[in-house]
């Protein structure tokens, strides 16, 4: 049995004593957390606050998907229509929209936990090796949703110090500013956090590694991007890439080589929150909606939130192409409902050829497919969220080594992923004269789809109006403004200084 780690959605204000490799359900409520943080114990209960709070944007919710897959060039949505302005840009995308409110809000409180553990760190004593491994953690999960925020507001309020009171009074800090101090906490528990670790889940250091490469990427620092990169890939003690490609998703294989981090859930809402990981619901098609079809497990539950579009589909080469080996499409569906079957069919036929292609029967992305679910309608899901993993490291590499002109080096990191795509007897590699931006980002497209990349891919290449409007299902409204996202009106109301709109918003 794994030693997962298991943490509660927790509140700021209330923590959880500690036993063993696992957390103990015994909230207390307390005033100031800073003031609650006097020992080792309650600086681990801290700690594991931040992890629980990564769960509504891993997985959790809707709302994050929204604002990384919608109205790219590789999704749009499905019949269900939740977060239809940001997929094709109307006037409803704006200030009062809940997604930009939510992202802001659930950043902000993960940033103050972090701070309050790293804040109380300093006045605890304990093992050194152990509080700095604590404080590491908390400062690889503050940069993470530092990356959130920027990515999606660009300049945006740094706050490296607990908030312990009301505040009414913020300003901007400018966007170089916010990756510096990105940098600064992931070089920090680059140092300090442990290659590996008997709690799986657990921050290690080729996650700090990871996110530091995608940083540098940002600011294009293309030498360090590249070097954290290839650190993470030669750590072969720790890391390598899944021989079978769908074996990274198997729901009885969350813990392999190729994951580098994830955020954890089970099947126990004291430990994985009400909702657990509902992602398996977001990407299938509406399948029960047709005659002669009804909900099973194996199809699961169809809320239809989000399809791939055309653009996406025609990236994948079945024949030569193991990764078309994740999606279900209109051929792998057959009638399975006799009461409402259409005149002529029987159980067990091929679906009546009249509904391809329509919305009902978008292909769906298996990634996220959880059969531990007890029956079709349940909603929770049990499966972890994988975050980081190996594959985009090596394209991160390639991406960095290309953007410094050695495009020799790069191909080879590309290479590898392609290698692992080929179905046996073909070879998917390229030459280092095919490589360009736009390669790169077919390929991401192929490896990472629905894995909440795609916004921040397509914006930080500067791609974003060009593939959108050239590829996107609905988007072709998009403008230049719309690479950042507006502000959440909550966060201007409830300050008493001015605090500045992005433009056009």
């Amino acid at each position: 049995m794994k030693a997962k780690l298991s943490i509660s959605v927790l509140l700021l204000l209330c923590m959880q004593a500690c036993k063993k490799d696992f957390l103990d359900e015994t909230p207390r409520s307390v005033l100031n957390p800073v003031t609650f943080y006097v020992d080792e114990t309650a600086l681990n209960a801290g700690l594991n606050a931040a992890y629980a709070d990564l769960r509504p944007i891993y997985g959790e919710n809707e709302e994050p998907f929204r604002l990384t897959i919608l109205g790219t060039d590789i999704y749009t949505h499905g019949k269900g229509t939740q977060g239809l302005p940001f997929n094709i840009y109307d006037p409803d995308l704006n200030a009062f929209s809940s997604e930009v409110n939510f992202i802001w809000s659930n950043c902000y409180k993960i940033i103050n936990v972090c701070n309050t553990v790293n804040a109380s760190a300093e006045n605890i004593d304990m093992d050194e090796q152990k509080k700095l491994q604590i404080v590491a953690e908390a400062r690889f999960i503050r940069a993470l949703a530092y990356y959130w925020l920027v990515q999606q507001f660009g300049d945006v309020p740094l706050k490296l110090n607990p908030t312990v009171t009301v505040e009414t009074e913020a300003e901007r800090t400018p966007t170089p500013q916010v990756y510096e101090a990105m940098i600064a906490d992931l070089v920090f528990a680059t140092e300090h956090l442990a290659p590996s670790s008997s709690q799986w889940g657990r921050a290690r250091k080729g996650a700090a590694q990871h996110l530091l490469s995608k940083v540098y990427l940002l600011t294009h620092d293309w030498e360090n991007a590249a070097r954290y990169a290839q650190i993470v890939i030669n750590d072969k003690t720790n890391y390598a890439l899944e021989p079978v490609f769908s074996r990274i998703f198997h729901h009885e294989n969350q813990e392999n080589k190729e994951i580098i981090f994830s955020v954890q859930f089970e099947n126990d809402p004291t430990n994985s929150g009400n909702n657990g990981n509902r992602t398996h619901l977001y990407f299938q098609n509406s399948y029960s909606d047709i005659p002669g079809m009804t909900r099973v497990l194996q199809w699961g539950r169809p809320f239809s939130r989000y399809a791939p579009t055309a653009y996406l589909m025609s990236l994948y080469d079945d024949e030569r192409d193991q990764r078309s080996d994740i999606w279900r499409t209109f051929d792998d569906y057959y009638y399975n409902f006799e009461a409402t079957l259409p005149a002529g069919k029987s159980v067990g036929d091929p679906v009546d050829e009249s509904w391809r292609n329509k919305i009902e029967f978008h292909p769906t992305l298996l990634k996220y497919w959880d059969p531990t679910r007890p029956t079709v309608n349940e909603e929770r899901g049990n499966k972890d969220f994988i975050v980081f993993r190996l594959a985009e490291t090596y394209l991160i590499a390639a991406e960095a080594l290309m953007m410094a002109g050695k495009t020799n080096d790069a191909v080879s990191y590309f290479n590898e992923v392609r290698k692992r795509a080929s179905r046996t007897g073909y070879n998917l590699s390229i030459n280092p004269s095919d490589l360009n931006i736009d390669v790169i980002l077919e390929e991401r497209a192929r490896e990472l789809a629905g894995e909440m990349h795609r916004w921040f891919d397509l914006v930080r290449t500067g791609k974003a109006l060009e593939r959108i409007r050239a590829y996107s299902a609905a988007g072709q409204q998009i403008q230049p403004y719309h690479l950042l996202r507006p502000i959440p009106q909550t966060q201007i109301d409830l300050l008493t200084v001015p605090f500045a709109q992005n433009p056009n918003y």
